[in-house]
């Protein structure tokens, strides 16, 4: 009795013991500013997976060990540390976050702080980012940052045309640097160039893997990337593990998508009424199409247009310990174009790991895999395209048969040719999406890995290497009742395009601070990178069906051809950082590249860099202004290299000689050289050994500002930016049997202004903070020793901005003949068109871009919006001279064309309608149009579901939330959208617009959980 009385006591006392190791504490979290309540504060215990997360009034409660330490973190405030200690009650105030100043950006080869960057440098909020539910991430940065300009494409997949302060070049790439994980990825834009617009490599990245952008805006932010950096350098970081406790991230979304806008086509009683008077003018004929109330009417875009749908589905965890930390995303997106045919897939898996070996060795991993299928709808930005057909063709026939003789059997397309049986134009559009295939599949593998070893604490050598494969396989088949493919029986053809990029850096770094006064870090380093691109194709003909669509189907093999190209970089960099006092700042760099693309005596060029800050906030005299938190003035100058050779032939023969500008080049099978079957050689491109890189030198000059405890923050730059030794195609006589040969000749600038201005208007309970940002540029070409380079009515011309629109004149319409009217170059009014009248009539480039967000918080909801706008850039309506050129031809017109001139005394800018009247869709300025827009990007609403509902079912959080993208758009252009580039990505063309697609705007529904 007495031992079993023992037992009990001994049991009671452990039980004891056991409950007072923990207790439950209470507390309210508020606001130091202002004293309110802060709910959604995440409440956890350090080193452990107990959490919270307080309510609307800003309590919570929880169970924790006697020893614990609490940590309070919230989105805009400084994540806070607490000690238990002997009451229950634990109360806090959290401090705002320092805005900005703290941060940590990532820069070339390494990181630092927001408040020691003397260079210009922007960081774009990724949690922004992923409120877009965009395809691919440049879509979602169109008025993110001060200085970059994005024309968003207007399909699923496809290539964007993106600049960071103006265009830099003419003929060599303008398109920025993209780094992901420190791999540079290349302007790799393949794809079938019959399209125009090929597939970007960015979609196969997802969104909501990235951790944060930055964009490295001038030549010593960028110098480290010399020969790559002279447009600018923009840096996606992706996520990686935290130690502490595995959080499991699923996030879901669906919703719609549709076009942004149609241009407004006549209908059919329209159309006829004014053909039949274009037709009597023209012949004197009457009513050639009968009574137009009598027509059928065809609306041709609504008929192959659609609210597609859109699912992405991401699952990700990130976790682990003091020596491992890992991150790993899945995600699944599947989206309907608005076009029907055209279809998007998507499916990627990432694993980033980090690992510590011991106190001085690290080594890690990221790999990622993502396959995407592309089922294209066939060339954009031409008369085929569905966004083309569907306004010029014939409204006043129909979709199906109705039986008759006229239009055939009943539930089968009609396929005759309207009232012109010559014209290509009149196929049955949906007939088309039926008929033909297009089909664009990726695959690429992304692995990077690392080993970094400290030695005596300051110095650090870190070797890197990595490999990007990119393989996409393209198969179009044009059927045998089809516009393009039925007089062929059929047309199939199948490409393959196979991109090898690897890349190793090794890099040797030194930190060290002295006397708590002089700062000094120091990195060296050494990269080599070679890229390999191989392509194939082959076209067949004559095939039996449709559904035997392969070329190994085809009856004949009449067309075939591949190409390899490579090329090599090999660079040495060194970067200097000093700082005084952590307040007088410098910067030193020096990269030196050699590229295989040019000459033995020009492959190695040099880039150096300085840049030099003061915050001037850290002085005595400045120490008594309490409501100045940061003031910095910064400048820096440096030069930057360009050796992206751009080539604008459509052949992947030619196309090669981008990487070989500088040799003299052969081939086999071009310009008839294999005479009747016999091999032989053609020489394909002159020799200039003299060919050397293309720089561009530029000086930043910079302030940086925070007010009231950084509540307001404030940065303004001013840069010049000059290139020199352009590298151009120069035009030669072609008695030697070329026409142009390539050449540094020429120089351009770009001069401006960038604003950016962050706030915090209220804090608390209610939050609400304001992102804008504008920028002015100013681009002009200085020399060009007198060469002229064309691209259709763009031009490249001495003392004027790239891409000047070069052409006639327009002076109305002659309100007693109805007849137009141009400007010779007197000033004279005329009826005579002529191209001897040309002169700068438009500018494509805009005098100001920008962007505004206003984020708004209360209790468990959120509300974004975010705003972007491009002021004072024309537009080339070239769509125009085929749908706004009064019935000139047989396509069908918009519907402003009825108010044309009828009668004497008409005063109108539309000419008399007369069918083959050449002269009212010739080149003039009657097509130039403002290009200004302002579009409301996204609209944002969520709502976080209280954590006491989700404690019991052991939930973390739950975000159900709505997004509206792209669906407000005001501008005075007549086109689709104003936002259109219709040349890619080459230098001059832009703006230029001949029926590209508008791009979609969305709306979505979705949920986000978190344990």
């Amino acid at each position: 009795m007495k031992k079993l009385l023992l037992i009990v006591m001994a049991l009671f006392m452990g039980i004891s013991s056991l409950f007072a190791q923990t207790k439950r504490v209470t507390g309210k979290v508020t606001s130091a500013e202002d004293n309110s309540p802060i709910p959604g504060v995440s409440v956890s215990v350090k080193g452990t997976t107990i959490g919270t997360i307080t309510g609307i009034e800003g309590d919570y409660a929880l169970t924790v060990p006697n020893d614990a330490v609490l940590v309070f973190s919230f989105v805009g405030m400084k994540t806070t540390e607490l000690p238990v200690t002997a009451g229950l009650r634990h109360d806090i105030q959290l401090e705002m976050e320092v805005m900005g100043v703290d941060e940590v950006m990532v820069v070339a080869y390494g990181t630092q702080k927001r408040r020691a960057i003397t260079n210009a440098v922007t960081k774009v909020n990724s949690a922004e980012l992923e409120k877009m539910p965009v395809t691919s991430i440049e879509n979602a940065l169109s008025g993110q940052a001060a200085g970059l300009q994005i024309n968003t494409g207007s399909r699923s997949g496809e290539a964007n045309t993106i600049r960071i302060r103006g265009t830099s070049s003419i003929s060599a790439s303008s398109q920025p640097l993209f780094v992901i994980d420190g791999i540079p990825q290349g302007d790799y834009q393949m794809g079938y160039a019959g399209n125009n617009t090929q597939t970007s490599p960015l979609s196969t990245l997802n969104p909501n893997d990235i951790e944060n952008i930055q964009v490295l805006k001038d030549a010593s932010a960028a110098a480290l990337y010399g020969s790559r950096a002279s447009n600018g350098v923009i840096m996606i970081t992706t996520k990686r593990g935290k130690s502490g406790k595995t959080q499991i991230n699923l996030n879901y979304y669906s919703g719609f998508q549709e076009a942004t806008n149609f241009m407004d086509a006549l209908n059919g009683s329209e159309y006829t009424e004014l053909f039949n008077e274009a037709y009597f003018n023209s012949t004197g004929v009457a009513n050639i199409l009968g009574n137009p109330e009598d027509a059928i009417d065809t609306d041709w875009l609504d008929a192959v247009s659609r609210k597609g749908l859109i699912n992405q589905y991401d699952f990700s965890a990130n976790g682990g310990n003091e020596r491992t930390q890992f991150y790993t995303g899945v995600s699944y997106r599947e989206e309907e174009g608005y076009t029907i045919g055209n279809d998007f897939q998507r499916i990627n898996i990432r694993t980033n790991i980090d690992h510590e070996v011991s106190d001085f060795f690290k080594i890690g991993t990221n790999i990622s895999v993502a396959r995407t299928f592309n089922n294209r709808v066939s060339n954009n930005n031409s008369v085929a395209s569905m966004s083309t057909s569907g306004i010029l063709q014939y409204p006043n026939v129909p979709i199906y048969g109705d039986g008759s003789e006229m239009y055939g059997p009943e539930g089968t397309y009609y396929l005759g040719k309207g009232v012109n049986p010559n014209n290509n134009i009149a196929y049955n559009l949906l007939n088309e999406v039926d008929e033909n295939i297009h089909e664009a599949i990726t695959v690429r593998p992304q692995i990077t890995t690392f080993g970094e070893f400290t030695f005596f604490d300051d110095i650090k050598f870190k070797s890197e290497w990595s490999l990007d494969y990119i393989d996409l396989s393209e198969k179009i088949f044009w059927g045998l009742n089809s516009g393009d493919g039925g007089g062929s029986n059929g047309v199939s053809q199948a490409l393959s395009y196979r991109n090898t990029n690897w890349i190793t850096t090794n890099t040797l770094s030194y930190d060290k601070v002295f006397d708590e006064k002089h700062q000094l870090s120091v990195i060296a380093g050494y990269s080599f990178q070679e890229n390999r691109l191989e392509q194939s194709n082959v076209t067949g003909e004559q095939f039996p069906n449709n559904d035997l669509w392969t070329v190994n189907n085809a009856a004949e093999i009449t067309n075939g051809g591949g190409s390899i190209s490579q090329f090599a970089i090999e660079s040495y960099f060194a970067r200097l950082n000093y700082s005084y006092l952590d307040k007088y700042l410098l910067e030193v760099s020096l990269r030196r590249d050699g590229s295989s693309r040019f000459g033995a005596d020009n492959r190695y060029a040099n880039f150096p860099a300085v840049s030099l800050g003061w915050i001037v906030s850290d002085e005595n005299f400045m120490r008594d202004m309490d409501w100045l938190s940061l003031a910095k003035i910064r400048t820096s100058y440096g030069f930057t290299g360009n050796a992206e050779f751009l080539t604008s032939s459509t052949d992947p023969r030619y196309a090669v000689a981008a990487n070989f500008p500088a040799l003299g080049l052969y081939g086999g099978d071009l310009d008839g050289s294999d005479y009747g079957g016999s091999p032989g050689l053609s020489p394909t491109q002159l020799a200039n050994p003299d060919l050397k890189w293309e720089q561009t030198a530029q000086l930043d000059l910079g302030v940086n500002l925070g007010l009231f405890k950084n509540r307001i923050d404030f940065e303004a730059d001013y840069y010049y930016k000059k290139t020199t030794d352009l590298l151009l195609d120069v035009q030669i006589p072609a008695s030697g049997g070329f026409t142009s040969i390539a050449k540094n000749l020429g120089e351009l600038e770009n001069k401006g202004w960038e604003f950016a201005l962050n706030t915090r208007n209220f804090v608390g309970k209610f939050r609400w903070n304001t992102n804008f940002n504008i920028s002015f540029n100013k681009n002009k070409i200085t020399d060009l020793k007198g060469e002229i380079i064309e691209n259709s009515i763009s031009r490249a011309m001495e003392g004027q901005p790239i891409g000047v629109y070069y052409t006639v004149k327009f002076a109305g319409v002659n309100p007693d003949t109805g007849e137009s009217m141009f400007y010779d170059l007197n000033g004279n009014k005329t009826t005579t068109y002529s191209n001897d009248y040309r002169q700068i009539v438009g500018d494509p480039n805009p005098d100001y871009i920008g962007g505004i967000t206003n984020n708004f918080a209360w209790n468990n909801f959120d509300f974004s919006v975010q705003v972007q706008f491009v002021q004072g850039n024309d537009i080339y309506f070239d769509a125009g001279r085929y749908c706004a050129n009064s019935m000139a031809l047989y396509f069908n017109n918009l519907k402003d064309q009825l108010d044309r001139w009828q009668e004497p005394g008409d005063i109108t800018n539309i000419p008399k309608a007369v069918l083959f009247d050449s002269t009212n869709r010739q080149h003039s300025s009657r097509f130039v149009e403002d290009g200004s827009f302002v579009r409301v990007k996204t609209v944002s609403l969520g709502y976080n579901i209280p954590s006491q509902v989700l404690t019991k079912a052991n939930i973390h959080s739950v975000r159900i939330y709505t997004t509206a993208y792209n669906f407000w758009t005001f501008t005075n252009y007549r086109g689709h959208d104003p936002e259109v580039s219709s040349e890619g990505t080459l230098n001059v063309g832009q703006g230029i617009d001949f029926f590209q697609a508008p791009p979609s705007k969305s709306l979505i529904f979705g949920v986000n959980i978190g344990f």
